[in-house]
């Protein structure tokens, strides 16, 4: 996905994260995220655009100070730190160096995709606290977020040495599938449907990426095959955020 598909798709889902949230209540709880609030994503979300665009703006990834605002003032800093993100990557020369999480092609692109999604995914938090139901991603930004965390996340978070694992996922709207195998030696992820996985989820890639990222339930895709092997990823993929 190119650079600017990924700037109007940051832009869209903050905005609409931002109306879900003048629905709800800052106290309200987040039920994809237990112990999470409606204010708490605000506040997480408006320390990570800043820091986020620090680093694009060449800084250090430590060198980063944020201090929460008061509660009234919550909704206003995550907006603010919406526009500043997006400023700083339109002028961000693409080939400027900068600190990426994992290897990157292009650090310029590697922030925009990454904050995207990040941005995405909240915005499903708010709207199931908010409880007015999910708007759906459409289909070629919901495959990159499928496939930024399985190709980039993944193989940092899911640890070998248990019993082996194959999940297969397969969109039913894009031409894209990944295939996630634990073992011994270690965690392999390929684009492609490699045969004998323990699971098969099928689904619209908007469903599909909700699933990976543990914002759908299991009743909302297709499952074929070890159904433990659903719980397991569930248990085992989680994504920890500050």
């Amino acid at each position: 996905m190119d650079f600017d598909r990924l700037l109007e798709q940051l832009h869209e889902h903050g905005l609409a994260l931002a109306r879900s949230a003048e629905y709800t209540t800052l106290g309200a709880a987040v039920p994809s995220c237990p112990g999470w609030s409606v204010g708490r994503v605000l506040g997480h979300l408006s320390k990570v655009q800043r820091w986020a665009a620090h680093i694009v703006n060449s800084g250090s990834p430590d060198g980063f100070s944020y201090q929460r605002p008061p509660d009234e003032q919550l909704l206003t800093s995550f907006l603010g730190g919406l526009d500043e993100l997006i400023v700083a990557l339109r002028r961000a020369p693409e080939d400027r160096p900068c600190w990426t999480m994992w290897p990157a092609r292009s650090p310029r692109l590697f922030w925009a995709r990454r904050q995207a999604h990040e941005t995405a995914i909240h915005r499903v938090d708010v709207e199931l606290a908010a409880g007015y139901g999910v708007s759906e991603f459409e289909p070629d930004f919901a495959a990159d977020g499928v496939d930024e965390l399985v190709m980039g996340m993944v193989p940092d978070r899911l640890r070998s040495g248990g019993e082996p694992m194959a999940i297969t996922l397969e969109p039913l709207d894009v031409n894209v599938s990944w295939t996630i195998r634990l073992a011994p030696v270690g965690v392999d992820v390929r684009r492609e449907a490699a045969g004998g996985a323990d699971l098969t989820v099928f689904g619209l890639a908007s469903e599909l990426y909700r699933w990976v990222w543990n914002r759908a339930g299991d009743d909302e895709v297709s499952l074929r095959g070890e159904l433990t092997t659903a719980d397991r990823w569930h248990a085992e993929v989680r994504v920890d955020a500050g």
